[in-house]
């Protein structure tokens, strides 16, 4: 992890544990690792300091100013959320600086993306962006947690290339009207209707050694219907392959088994 004087520079400011608004963002993160969350270690959380430069304080002041928009268009309601988002240090660091415009979106090259644009994740399920970080050199991962103006949503079904709203009724796009888990927002409102705001770093893996597929196949096997384990052989199969990344993969794979014999796996590894 960067020294805390180094992402000082970057314009963080280190929040202390003892602190409530450690302890709420530090509980909510972690309820929303389900499974993994009795495995999950919270080392450090940071928070995005308006006033560390003028351009930081104008991307602040157009977030507001866009709620404050989008809430006249919605009757009075911008569906102003938070939703957590995962990648690379650097990359985090680099969204928190100058914004989005040079992010990658991991989603947009397979099929489990909901159109293309920013995903984001609900603040309900962290672990879902936990599954898109890239560990640092240190072994610690890095997520935003970041204000996000939803607006009017409209379901963007998986696979789809849509990149704008269909219609002027909607702003935002999402995987499920009553239940969502993934946030779309489109390229085009990427740097304004998106405001980092925490930023929480930790191993955000088991605290056990890492469970081999083989060791997962042997352990699982005699839990699961041999349709299930078709299926789950098949998975491995096309990552293996390259055919998919390994977050999608872990995806199939937590559909497959399930989240809580997974984490009977995991943590008596």
């Amino acid at each position: 992890m960067l020294p805390i004087e180094n992402l000082v520079k970057k314009g963080l400011m280190n929040i202390e544990e003892g602190r409530d608004e450690y302890q709420f963002i530090k509980n909510g993160f972690l309820k929303g690792m389900g499974f993994m969350g009795h495995a999950t270690m919270v080392m450090a959380l940071y928070k995005n300091n308006v006033s560390f430069s003028l351009a930081r304080q104008a991307r602040w002041d157009s977030f507001k100013i866009f709620s404050e928009a989008l809430a006249i268009k919605c009757g009075g309601d911008a569906n102003v959320r938070y939703a957590w988002y995962g990648g690379s240090l650097d990359e985090l660091i680099e969204v928190v600086s100058v914004g989005f415009s040079g992010c990658k979106n991991h989603d947009n090259d397979n099929d489990e993306c909901h159109g293309v644009g920013i995903s984001l994740f609900s603040a309900n399920f962290s672990i879902d962006s936990a599954m898109s970080t890239v560990a640092d050199e240190h072994g610690l991962r890095h997520v935003l947690l970041c204000k996000v103006i939803l607006g009017n949503v409209e379901a963007v079904p998986a696979g789809s290339k849509q990149s704008q709203p269909s219609s002027k009724q909607y702003d935002t796009g999402v995987d499920d009207i009553s239940a969502p888990r993934r946030h779309i927002i489109w390229t085009a409102f990427m740097n304004s209707h998106i405001y980092p705001d925490q930023e929480i770093d930790g191993p955000l893996k088991p605290r056990s050694q890492y469970v081999l597929f083989p060791n997962l196949v042997a352990r699982v096997s005699n839990h699961l219907k041999p349709s299930q384990m078709s299926l789950l052989l098949k998975s491995y199969r096309i990552y293996q392959e390259q055919k998919i990344s390994r977050e999608v993969w872990i995806h199939k794979v937590r559909l497959i088994v399930g989240d809580r014999l997974l984490y009977s796996v995991i943590t008596n590894a």
